[in-house]
Order: structure tokens, then sequence, then C-alpha cells
């Protein structure tokens, strides 16, 4: 009976739990989606709606050039806790972290409609 008793405690005081949720939202905008996906002066404007879809920004530069942003953020977070007990205490710790990314692609149009050069500005923090 006490063998029993001492397993029975034993097993409660090495229950520890954690939980978690991380919820996400990200971009298929990559680098490496852009570097192997666009070429000056070969890619074209169909091309480029087939492979991003439609851009957030469209505007002209001062040559008369389409110029088309692509502007994605993407913000993860992590919450839950961790908590342990033992026979007489007990304690419990939470956490929070995140974490944010921009990716911002400036695509600018020939007349001909092909890339004429592109810019690529990433920040992660």
């Amino acid at each position: 009976m006490i063998k029993k008793l001492f397993l029975f405690f034993s097993m409660v005081t090495l229950f520890i739990g954690c939980s978690a949720s991380q919820p996400k939202e990200k971009s298929n905008l990559t680098f490496a989606v852009v570097k192997s996906n666009i070429k000056e002066g070969k890619t074209t404007q169909a091309e480029i709606l087939h492979i991003l879809g439609s851009p957030n920004i469209t505007t002209k530069d001062s040559e008369g050039n389409e110029v088309w942003t692509y502007s994605r953020q993407s913000y993860d977070t992590e919450t839950g806790s961790y908590y342990g007990t033992l026979i007489i205490f007990g304690g419990e710790k939470a956490f929070r972290s995140s974490a944010s990314s921009t990716f911002d692609l400036i695509l600018v149009f020939d007349k001909k409609d092909k890339v004429k050069k592109y810019s690529v500005v990433a920040s992660q923090f």
C-alpha cells in the first residue's frame, strides 16, 4: 500500500505541462521566390501577376515607366505557460514572444511591359 501511495505521489510530483499557441500569417513572397522567378529584361507583367498576384501599389516614375510595389508584413506571436507541481511546492511561468517581418518588392517595367529593374527591402525585428 505504501509503495502504491509513493508511486501515485511520485507521478503527481513529476507532472509537467505546457500550453502554447502560435498564430501565424506569413506570405509566400520571399527573396527566394523573387530571385528564382524574376529576370530583368525577360519577365513580363503577365508573368508577375501569375506569380505574385495583384500589386499593392501601382505608379509611374519620372520617365513614365510603370512601377509596381508589393508589400507584405507578418507578425508571429507565441504565448503560453509552463507549470509544475511538487508535493508541497507548485509554480507556473508564463511567456510571450513576438516577431515582425516586412518584405517590400519594387518592380519597374519598361515600355514593352517587361521588368526593367527591381529592388527588395526586407527587415525582421
